[in-house]
């Protein structure tokens, strides 16, 4: 009896290159990273079915250097990861799902999140890492990203992200290479 072979879940394994590419800019922006999501928790680990309890993946934390009076004192940030091949096709997804897209919901529990959206295909002229502050998301109208380096808030500097771009098309590119 011939064993079939499961084939390699090559979207799964983008999405934690995403998350790890994703980390490494933070930290080389000084930020202290703690996994966050679900899928750091034993209890997401053992849960069966789909989760409509999203949870971000991670919590940012960097120290508020404008309060050197107040070692400490952290500015906070709640961020999800999104691996998508085809960001264009998923953020009209998004906008078609008004109130009922992930978005959306995503939106109402947990305000200060930014989405930082990897692709390896972000079109000309565009980054590899898209950002979005929810707090500037309206359902049902387009979804308006941006360089995760034109996030001020964030204070991400561009050179940190185009490197990271780099790297994430080598990786990215030898993963499409498998899948052909």
């Amino acid at each position: 009896m011939a064993r079939r072979r499961k084939r390699l879940d090559l979207r799964s394994i983008k999405g934690r290159i995403a998350e790890a590419l994703v980390e490494s800019m933070f930290r080389r922006a000084l930020y202290r990273m703690a996994r966050f999501g679900r899928e750091s928790d034993l209890r997401g680990t053992l849960q069966l079915g789909k989760d409509d309890n999203f949870v971000p993946d991670f919590l940012a934390l960097k120290g508020d250097l404008a309060r050197r009076d107040a070692p400490g004192v952290y500015q906070t940030f709640m961020i999800e990861v999104k691996y998508r091949a085809d960001l264009d096709r998923y953020l009209g997804l998004q906008q078609r799902g008004g109130e009922n897209s992930p978005l959306a919901r995503s939106k109402s529990k947990w305000p200060n999140l930014y989405v930082v959206f990897v692709t390896d295909r972000p079109g000309e002229g565009r980054s590899c890492f898209q950002a979005l502050d929810v707090r500037s998301y309206a359902p049902g109208e387009p979804v308006k990203t941006q360089p995760l380096y034109e996030m001020a808030a964030l204070e991400i500097y561009p050179n940190n992200v185009i490197e990271h771009e780099e790297l994430a098309r080598q990786l990215f590119g030898v993963l499409s290479s498998l899948s052909r």
